[in-house]
């Protein structure tokens, strides 16, 4: 398949490398100099120039390409840049962006805007946090097909078929099945240290399970607006630095601290405020996905929006035997459809065989097994980069 993808800052980078491991990818970007490295890196057709410009897009032959993909720092280029595309062609548009505006716009009749697939960051990386707070075994919980979810923990799964990546137990299954196979928490105080979008998320979603949740901004007048918004939410306005704020509120007192501030340094400094006042179950946003490892060092959940909404993006790009994509930089899990291979023994199948769904009984991987209509197999990768 032929992939443009517009914009390759941290998301976009991302992107291209995963899918120019199997398909053609044109890149396009404003910066020459992010644009040398892309190519000296990847296998990617780079084009330099604005691509809210017909001329730009139309070097990179969008009225052949398959997908679209607009991953710039700007939502309205994103959505230009989709609008034009499906002018001079007929691609797959997918933006991404930042604002949730937007997104409830363009949910409200799906294909406005020219844009087919909206992405944004915020409710992708809420819906992961609020998934497992109450999970304390489980650090990721995603759907993948149908009733079939991957999960990751850290502890040992006796009842749930797991592979081991990264000394972590990797898991798939059904949700109620991983759903009962962890003990739930009894989680009832949370604390959310800084507000954006995924911080005012989660504490809606949060308070609507009946938790009581804290919300500490530093901006005062940001703080009133969030009060007057949130009004059944206690908004504290105040330094999440603070030894006095902390002590003032009994902020320490909490079960969950999940930490939504601007940049890495901060959430990271508040992980470990958070950490040393024993809160034990810490979540933060990292904003640059290679500091993730850092967060994990001191014990905290770390959340990557830009790989949120790569991953989103990549499971979107599928060939017609892929059902669904969980991606993830350790790894991919892969739902694939019997009905297109029909016939195909398990272990002909590209990565390593997880487990096999028929008439929706989990079947342990047997490498023998043809697939049969109806049937949905999974398979695994690991490290990053698309099988199909």
């Amino acid at each position: 398949m032929k992939v443009v993808i517009v914009g390759v800052g941290r998301t976009g980078f991302l992107i291209a490398k995963w899918l120019s491991m199997n398909h053609e990818v044109t890149v396009i970007d404003r910066n020459p100099e992010i644009l040398d490295e892309i190519t000296y890196m990847l296998d990617v057709l780079a084009i330099n120039g604005d691509a809210t410009l017909p001329e730009v897009l139309k070097k990179a032959d969008v009225d052949k390409a398959d997908y679209v993909i607009a991953t710039t720092d700007n939502d309205q280029t994103n959505i230009i840049v989709s609008a034009l595309s499906k002018t001079l062609g007929n691609p797959f548009t997918i933006a991404r962006v930042k604002r949730m505006e937007y997104l409830k716009v363009w949910g409200y009749g799906r294909k406005t805007l020219g844009v087919d697939l909206m992405v944004c960051a915020a409710p992708l990386v809420a819906e992961g946090i609020v998934r497992v707070v109450d999970y304390p075994q489980l650090l990721f919980f995603r759907k993948l097909y149908g009733d079939i979810y991957v999960g990751m923990s850290d502890s040992s799964t006796e009842n749930l078929w797991s592979l081991r990546i990264n000394d972590k137990n990797l898991i798939i299954a059904t949700k109620e099945m991983i759903e009962l196979s962890f003990k739930k928490s009894r989680t009832k105080k949370v604390l959310i240290l800084g507000v954006g979008e995924i911080g005012k998320l989660i504490a809606k979603m949060l308070s609507a399970k009946g938790k009581e949740v804290k919300l500490v901004e530093n901006n005062a007048e940001k703080a009133r607006e969030i009060a007057d918004e949130l009004n059944e939410i206690n908004v504290i306005f105040g330094d999440v630095f603070s030894d006095f704020l902390w002590s003032e509120e009994n902020l320490g007192e909490a079960d969950v601290s999940i930490i939504t501030l601007n940049q890495d340094h901060e959430c990271f400094f508040a992980s470990a405020i958070s950490k040393e006042r024993g809160i034990d179950r810490v979540f933060s946003v990292v904003h640059r996905s290679s500091h993730m490892s850092l967060f994990e060092k001191i014990g905290v959940i770390p959340f990557s929006p830009e790989l949120e909404t790569a991953g989103k993006i990549t499971a979107a790009i599928k060939e017609k035997a892929t059902l669904g994509v969980v991606t993830k930089p350790e790894f991919q899990v892969y739902a694939l459809s019997g009905d297109h291979l029909e016939g195909t023994l398990l272990k002909d199948l590209p990565g390593i065989p997880g487990p096999f769904f028929r008439k929706n009984k989990l079947i342990s991987p047997n490498p023998n097994l043809r697939l049969k209509k109806g049937d949905v197999a999974i398979v695994i990768t690991e490290g990053g980069g698309m099988i199909l």
